[in-house]
């Protein structure tokens, strides 16, 4: 099945799609939990990430170490209605994205990538088909963790990069968010030494490391539905976000920023 979107790339669904979410059949519960979690778009969140006065442009900078060249071919895993895709619209490469949800990749199309319905754990490319693939937020929602990693590694050309960004574990935000949403439990299991090694059980080589946003209040205070978006267009507001998330990167243990961003290499 097949849908054009008016406003630029063709949405489609890899045919057939087996399991749709990416999540085996032997974990019904989870599966069910996570289909029902992510089946609709958030079109308000999204907006939020790619357009929320001060809030966009600290998603932009999540993704400052992406590169993808002019003749490259990057794939994001998991893009969901398209934010990270939409911020990589100025490389000049060409984008490509995938997700579950055809709602979520529907929206996602308006970023200008080339988006496909589909499952994580059976990606509908050809090995060595992308020069660079980046997984963010996706991990922890998905049982066969090491089933998306090795899939993302087939579908790198040789000496490929692979970008990888999870939530830490350790993160006072993130184990909240894991103790509060049923849905969001698998928060706990992505932590530095096992994300290390699932990445080298893929077969990936080269990986280097760093935390990032380091105690990110903003995402409390200008959330969609917590919070009060309008406010980042206040300089005052601005500055005071600033200024805390600049002592909290001297208060707050690395081991506890919110984010960890890894970078690795198909052989």
């Amino acid at each position: 099945m097949t849908a054009r979107n008016t406003r630029g790339p063709i949405v489609g669904r890899a045919d057939p799609v087996q399991s749709t979410d990416g999540m085996p059949t032997s974990a019904p519960d989870e599966r069910a939990l996570q289909l029902d979690y992510h089946r609709d778009a958030d079109r308000a969140h999204v907006a939020w990430q790619t357009e929320g006065p001060y809030f966009a442009e600290t998603e932009a900078r999540l993704l400052d170490g992406v590169r993808c060249d002019a003749g490259e071919r990057l794939l994001e895993i998991g893009c969901g209605e398209g934010a990270n895709l939409h911020h990589l619209r100025a490389l000049p490469g060409t984008r490509f994205g995938v997700d579950f949800s055809f709602a979520k990749s529907f929206v996602a199309a308006a970023s200008g990538a080339q988006i496909v319905c589909a499952d994580a754990t059976r990606l509908p490319f050809g090995a060595a088909t992308f020069d660079v693939v980046l997984v963010r937020d996706l991990l922890h929602h998905v049982p066969e963790r090491q089933a998306v990693l090795h899939e993302a590694c087939r579908v790198l050309k040789p000496g490929g990069r692979l970008h990888l960004i999870e939530p830490n574990a350790h993160a006072p935000l993130v184990v909240l968010q894991a103790l509060t949403v049923r849905a969001e439990r698998g928060l706990l299991a992505s932590a530095e030494r096992r994300l290390r090694d699932e990445l080298s059980t893929a077969g990936f080589v080269d990986v280097s490391f760093a935390e990032a946003q380091p105690f990110p209040v903003a995402r409390i205070v200008l959330h969609p539905h917590l919070g009060r978006p309008s406010l980042g267009r206040r300089g005052v507001v601005r500055g005071a976000l600033d200024l805390f998330e600049r002592v909290a990167s001297f208060v707050v243990p690395r081991s506890a920023w919110l984010y960890l961003c890894f970078s690795a290499r198909r052989p």
